[in-house]
């Protein structure tokens, strides 16, 4: 190996700095990054928190690796990890002390030892998972599992049971025929000793419907859990099955719900009204009762969480959830007898609060979705970040601090939010099309008509005064393709650029204003069809020249205008990142990532001469990502960006090219050092 081929190997190979720095939470950022705006930490969970420790103090989720992590809800910080024997899942309930956990489960619900993993009993039957497929006595001594039929003809005539578990002796307890023949969810009495049972019912004789109160689906049964014996058999009022069932922790009285706002009391014994509880519209998604069963807490669609005395009825508290846009909540647990804890996600965050005081337990601040904008505002002092939620926060260029939220307003429904690179004005999709707004005022200016059969995704040029609008249709041979560019001062359409057969459409405009280049995928009749980019030129719509090639992938494609006026550097299917002359229609070189896959979409240096190329590893447990930035002139690979944990969804570079930010999925962006 040929010295300069040694030392540019060295280069790439090793990081760009010794040691990483913390970011504001603590947390390790990689090595060479100066800052990371916003928090991982309850971040971008592939699955949302399971279950709470019955003492409040961590959250349970499973991870990629199929791991079941502990986490700190207040802080955001995993405290530990447990490897559960078997079946990959994470805990949906506890024993009333913590020692054992509840996996439900996809057809092999088990209850394990919470601080070895270790499986005490396992059943292996078709069952439904969630919160409700299964469930645990408090002394975690008895186990209820219900039914899911699945889709095999041969198991279509198969009964629908529900079973008891002794989990010590690891035998059946007790075997109930519910009158569902689909799916049966189950609830068990904290002391073990009252089931109740409900689910969907399918009628396959094609007879009339039968009568509400006769339909199974809107059905609840009660059984004794040592014996099988059915106790009791009601119907719900209102016009839908129930949802929830909750029971009181001695098995007297059950709460349901079939998500109407209203929760029906039943003494469980003889199926007689107990009482009835009112709440807010769509109330009752979730409900529990608090260890002493004196209090019933309930939550709905909207996030409100409300608190009533079990006995009379009175409602106790109605508290709104912290952060707006949280929704309904993914669980709702009571931590003693006069706290309830409720938490959810806020898309890619999660969220956790209490009850009745509303208060907010889990870190705020910080992005709730992955970040789709990035600028760099006049003055150096701040960074600004978008997200795909309609998002914008100010960051302080040297600490990493969060400054505040720029509102967009005037919106009714809003969306992925891209910024002009000097930070003068955002982008929206919206309903309408794409709104442009000022900034930092954040009014809105007026609204690029989109197309309500194609989608519409939009973004700046390097000068912010431009704007590309790029439709796209499933069926590009109806409605072809569009790409569009306006001039943001006047609102006028500089030009149109019309694409018959092409899917998988991006643009962009050269810097000096005058080539549009375009990348996307033109489908063959009989074959796997072709990779195109071409150049045009803006003012005449005519096509400077076009480089093919044969379509392998899937997949949005990505392009970006160099700043020659002539070449592109496209996210080829076949070969990763190239660099084509649209003028002439031909490749000049392949940008080499190592082998690795390239993911969203390039970023060109304000100068045009260089070219950030974020790479992907694919799946795995623990995926680290990399970004290369290279020459565009000479393919040369200037620096080698390692040790990403979120998947790039956005770069961009600082006006004088020296700094570079990587927006991710995990809803955070790091800041690097790239000159020199």
């Amino acid at each position: 190996m040929h010295a300069r081929r040694l030392l540019a190997f060295l280069a790439l190979a090793c990081p760009v700095a010794a040691h990483g720095a913390d970011d504001a939470y603590g947390d390790p950022i990689p090595a060479g990054a100066k800052l990371r705006l916003g928090t991982a930490r309850l971040r971008n969970s592939f699955i949302s928190p399971s279950a709470m420790t019955p003492d409040g103090r961590f959250l349970v989720s499973g991870s990629p690796d199929g791991r079941v992590v502990f986490t700190d809800p207040a802080t955001g910080k995993a405290a530990r990890t447990l490897r559960v024997e078997g079946v990959y899942g994470a805990p949906t309930a506890f024993s009333a002390d913590g020692r054992r956990g509840l996996v439900g489960g996809y057809g092999q619900p088990q209850v394990i030892d919470a601080e070895s993993g270790k499986a005490l009993a396992k059943l292996t039957r078709p069952s439904p998972g969630g919160d409700s497929g299964a469930a645990l006595s408090a002394d975690g001594k008895r186990l209820a599992v219900g039914f899911a039929r699945g889709f095999d003809e041969k198991d279509k005539d198969k009964p629908s049971t529900a079973v008891v578990w002794d989990v010590d002796a690891n035998k059946e307890v007790a075997s109930v025929s519910p009158v569902q023949n689909q799916t049966v969810y189950v609830a068990l009495s904290g002391d073990g000793k009252v089931l109740a049972t409900w689910g969907y019912h399918a009628d396959r004789s094609g007879k009339e419907p039968p009568k509400p109160e006769d339909d199974p689906s809107r059905q609840v049964q009660f059984w004794d859990a040592a014996t099988g014996k059915l106790l009791a058999k009601v119907a719900a009022g209102g016009d839908y099955s129930p949802s929830t069932v909750a029971l009181s922790p001695d098995g007297a009285v059950a709460a349901v719900s079939i998500g109407d706002g209203a929760l029906y009391l039943f003494e469980t014994a003889t199926g007689k009204p107990a009482g009835l509880l009112l709440g807010r519209a769509r109330q009752g998604r979730k409900v529990a009762f608090s260890p002493d069963g004196k209090t019933v807490a309930a939550a709905g669609d909207d996030g409100y969480v409300q608190v009533w005395t079990a006995a009379d009825g009175r409602r106790v508290a109605t508290s709104r959830p912290p952060v707006p846009g949280t929704g309904a909540p993914r669980a709702l647990q009571f931590v003693g007898n006069d706290r309830v804890v409720a938490w959810g996600n806020r898309v890619s965050a999660v969220v956790v609060w209490e009850a009745p005081s509303g208060k907010l337990i889990s870190p705020a601040g910080g992005h709730a979705n992955l970040v789709t904008g990035l600028a760099f505002p006049a003055g150096g002092k701040e960074f600004y970040t978008g997200d795909a939620s309609g998002a914008v926060l100010r960051w302080d260029a040297t600490t990493g601090k969060e400054l505040g939220t720029l509102k967009l307003e005037d919106s009714a429904s809003r969306g992925t939010v891209v910024l002009a690179p000097d930070g003068g004005r955002a982008l929206c999709v919206e309903s309408g099309g794409l709104g442009v707004y000022d900034l930092p005022a954040g009014g809105q200016q007026f609204v690029i008509p989109g197309d309500f059969n194609r989608s519409t995704r939009g973004a700046f040029t390097a000068d912010g005064s431009r704007v590309v609008q790029v439709l796209t249709s499933y069926d590009p041979e109806k409605n072809p393709g569009q790409v569009a560019v306006w001039d943001v001062a006047t609102g006028k359409r500089l030009g149109r650029l019309e694409m018959p057969g092409v899917s998988d459409l991006s643009a962009a405009v050269s810097p000096d204003g005058k080539t549009v280049v375009t990348a996307g995928v033109r489908r063959g009749e009989k074959g796997p069809g072709q990779f195109v980019v071409a150049g045009w030129e803006l003012a005449t719509g005519k096509k400077l020249g076009e480089f093919a090639e044969e379509y392998q992938g899937f997949g949005m494609t990505h392009v970006a205008a160099a700043g020659d006026g002539k070449s592109a550097v496209a996210v080829s299917p076949k070969e990763g990142a190239v660099v084509i002359d649209v003028v002439a229609g031909a490749k000049s070189r392949a940008l080499d990532t190592a082998g690795k896959r390239v993911g969203t979409a390039p970023a060109v240096s304000p100068d045009g001469k260089l070219v950030a190329v974020a790479t992907t590893p694919g799946f795995g447990p623990t995926p680290t990502y990399s970004v290369f930035v290279f020459e565009i002139a000479t393919g040369a690979a200037k620096k080698k960006l390692d040790g990403l944990t979120g998947t790039p969804t956005v770069l961009g570079f600082s006006p004088d090219g020296k700094t570079l930010i990587v927006g991710s999925a995990d809803t955070t962006a790091l800041v690097w050092d790239v000159g020199g």
